[in-house]
């Protein structure tokens, strides 16, 4: 039902709205009884019929275009005045206001303003023809039609600016939401296919000289795609559930199962983490999956280089650096990877700084600082 009002509320006919077709007819139907009763007698019907006619359908520009109703409005009004006597009823006096508070409501503010003046002006003369004394009333009355229609539009204007801005604020949330589970995924997935192809190879390289030592690269093969399997599946309930229960991140008690998947890799690691905790769950989320894929950057790009992990605290910083010497592998060029922009990504939510880039023995540095503070 309420659907079916919305519709014809909007319907449009012969470019004119409905509820103003409708408003229009009303009037008619009451301007041309009231002339044809001599209710109130306002002159000769030949005078006061095609006026009463031309000023109720000039409500149909009040929202079309309020100017041409102002025009048809006065003109008739002033005509009459002219050939008969002014309009005194109580039906025109009510078209006059509805199409003064329209034009306020429609137009910008300067057409607004020639708008009402003009309405005020023309009563005032129809005012001064029947050598009437009410024009304080007349002022007062349109005027504070003026003023409700320039407070409609207003209020009408701050309703479009806070739809607008919650759709807005709705696109921004989609899409963070899109790159926060591209950047999951990425560092889930990339991580777990580079320790496969690394895996594989050696388990393929394996079967060819002794097949005997082809088991621990399956085995770690087995693992890691069962843990990136569940870490995805993980993911796919989140983005299923619609409630607001926290769920886990990935923090530093998963940090030892990372370091021996990638020495299971074959990455030659020292790490080095000093007293570090408590930290938030979104720093420690943060540190892990920067570890995670510098470490995959390695297996892809340095192969079994020597790495070294550092974490630290100092005062109200945490320090991580993680950093591969020469590697072994020949370097590939081609477009730039997500990892790096995951990672800043990453570092930027937690207002922290990053920093890497080649170091002078060869390798890769990977360099971030995290400030601790309470409002961090």
């Amino acid at each position: 039902m309420h659907e079916r009002i919305v519709a014809l509320w909007r319907l449009r006919v012969a470019g004119f709205a409905a509820p103003d077709i409708a408003l229009a007819a009303l009037m008619l139907v009451v301007a041309v009884l009231s002339v044809l009763t001599g209710n109130p007698d306002e002159g000769p019907v030949r005078v006061t019929l095609p006026v009463a006619v031309v000023t109720a359908l000039a409500l149909l520009w009040r929202g079309r275009e309020p100017f041409i109703a102002v025009a048809l409005a006065l003109l008739a009004g002033l005509t009459q005045s002219v050939l008969a006597q002014p309009p005194g009823s109580l039906w025109s006096l009510l078209v006059y206001g509805v199409i003064t508070y329209s034009a306020a409501a429609v137009y910008a503010e300067g057409k607004a303003a020639v708008a009402g003046v003009a309405m005020v002006a023309g009563m005032m003369i129809e005012e001064r023809v029947r050598d009437g004394v009410d024009y304080l009333f007349i002022v007062l009355l349109f005027g504070g039609l003026w003023l409700l229609g320039r407070a409609s539009r207003l209020w009408r204007s701050r309703v479009r600016h806070a739809e607008q801005h919650q759709h807005d604020v709705a696109r921004i949330a989609v899409a963070e939401e899109r790159v926060r589970i591209a950047r999951e995924l990425h560092d889930v997935v990339a991580h777990s296919l580079s320790v496969i192809a690394v895996q594989s190879d050696a388990a393929a390289a394996a079967l060819d000289a002794r097949p005997e030592l082809a088991r621990a690269p399956l085995t770690a093969i087995r693992a890691s795609a069962r843990g990136s399997l569940a870490e995805i599946r993980h993911m796919l309930d989140l983005l299923r559930t619609d409630d607001d229960v926290a769920h886990p991140l990935p923090g530093l008690a998963a940090l030892d199962a990372l370091i021996d998947s990638a020495r299971d890799a074959g990455l030659q690691l020292e790490v080095s983490v000093g007293h570090i905790e408590p930290l938030p769950a979104t720093v420690e989320a943060a540190v892990f999956r920067i570890v995670q894929e510098s470490l995959t950057n390695v297996v892809k790009h340095a192969g079994p280089a020597p790495t070294r992990i550092l974490i630290a605290r100092a005062g109200g910083t945490l320090t991580l650096e993680v950093s591969n010497g020469a590697g072994t592998m020949r370097s590939r060029v081609g477009p730039r990877g997500y990892g790096l922009i995951g990672m800043a990504e990453r570092v930027a939510a937690v207002r922290g700084s990053l920093e890497s880039g080649p170091s002078a023995d060869g390798g890769f540095r990977v360099n971030v600082r995290i400030p601790l503070e309470r409002d961090a």
